[in-house]
């Protein structure tokens, strides 16, 4: 969806955009980037995958005087090779999903617990600095505690096994309170590997459980009272926001060299909007 959303609002303005793609493979994405380059275009915009592998290709774009904008992740080690990063806001994506376990457990008359977070892919960027923020924003509230953190490498049947294992680990030490899923689907798979445990979910006493990178699915467990919350990062809108500020700067505005995509908080207050809204694929 984001790609296709990025392709129609720059041909909707006249651009000629020739997409190359490269499902999810570093090494092809590193080719595609020297083709790119060796094509001399006016302009490149890459969603990048590992950043690191992708500076030779970037430093020749630079020397050839070829602008390329980033899109959607933080670009470290190579933030200085791009001419515009527009990225997700991960450190309100991670704020957010621990406000929605703190107003989660509030709501149960919870001050202390223990939290679990399954997260995306370790090592990347974006996973760090969201971590980050929700640690800082989970520490806020004394009491609760971080007890384990996991790679779930963003998939749903991994992230429901590391929760059942994580939920009998700590079932003779207080138990388990609140849980992080760092995608929707993960959050799902913490959901679906509680029950299997016998672990209640949700109401008044049940695991709080938040998201984040909102999926249809995410809202509709929302809505079933499972899911306490989740955020945006809708891949629609940030397409659309990339398109906004590809084309100031092709206009020559004057724009800071990061930017971030808009972010929403969702919960059981806003999810019917989000829902008709239809934001999260």
């Amino acid at each position: 969806m984001y790609n296709a959303v990025v392709i129609e609002g720059m041909e909707a303005k006249g651009a000629k955009v020739t997409y190359l793609q490269d499902p999810f493979d570093p090494q092809v994405q590193v080719q595609n980037l020297d083709r790119a380059v060796a094509a001399k275009p006016d302009l490149i915009m890459l969603l990048g995958l590992d950043y690191r592998a992708l500076t030779p290709g970037l430093t020749r774009a630079q020397t050839a005087g070829i602008p390329v904008i980033n899109m959607t992740s933080p670009p470290k080690p190579a933030d200085d090779l791009f001419a515009l990063s527009v990225e997700s806001d991960q450190v309100s994506l991670g704020k957010f999903a621990a406000q929605n376990i703190i107003e989660g457990l509030k709501k149960q008359g919870v001050s202390k617990g223990n939290v679990i977070a399954i997260t995306g892919t370790a090592g990347t960027e974006q996973v760090s600095v969201r971590l980050e923020a929700f640690k800082k924003e989970l520490a806020t509230v004394e009491g609760l505690d971080l007890v384990a953190v996991e790679d779930g490498n963003w998939d749903q049947a991994t992230s429901q096994r590391l929760a059942q294992q994580l939920l009998a680990k700590y079932a003779s030490k207080g138990g388990i309170q609140a849980a992080y899923g760092m995608a929707d689907n993960q959050a799902l798979g913490i959901i679906q590997g509680a029950k299997q445990a016998g672990t209640t979910v949700g109401g008044d006493k049940g695991l709080v459980v938040s998201g984040s990178n909102c999926y249809m699915s995410g809202l509709e467990s929302i809505k079933a009272g499972e899911l306490f919350g989740t955020a945006s990062e809708s891949p629609e809108e940030e397409a659309k926001y990339t398109v906004e500020m590809t084309l100031k700067y092709l206009a020559g505005e004057d724009l800071p060299k990061k930017l971030f995509a808009p972010e929403s908080r969702i919960t059981a207050a806003n999810v019917q909007a989000a829902l008709d809204g239809k934001i999260c694929p």
